[in-house]
């Protein structure tokens, strides 16, 4: 009976308070994480654009690391693209809402 007991208190706390408790913790919004995000690609793209010019001007003799840095960027802007994707595509459906 005491498990049940617990369970119970438990069902009386909100869902939504450990989340809004972190969001309070870190102090970052959904707008902030998404400029980090784009921050973030952005650096990578750098990078590989360096490691591009580093190639050409004869610094770099590895094409390997060349090649990570690019195939790095690629993917980062891809998984980008995708959650600009989702993101529109959740704007659209919560748009058509009735409400």
């Amino acid at each position: 009976m005491t498990e049940i007991s617990k369970i119970g208190r438990l069902a009386d706390q909100s869902i939504a308070e450990p989340l809004l408790q972190k969001q309070a913790a870190t102090g970052q919004s959904f707008a902030d994480a998404i400029k980090d995000a784009l921050q973030e690609v952005q650096v990578v793209q750098n990078d590989a654009e360096k490691a591009i010019q580093a190639f050409a001007n004869g610094e770099v003799k590895d094409i390997h690391t060349v090649v990570v840095a690019m195939e790095k960027a690629d993917l980062s802007l891809q998984t980008l693209m995708q959650v600009r994707n989702k993101l529109l595509n959740a704007y659209d459906e919560i748009s058509r809402m009735q409400v």
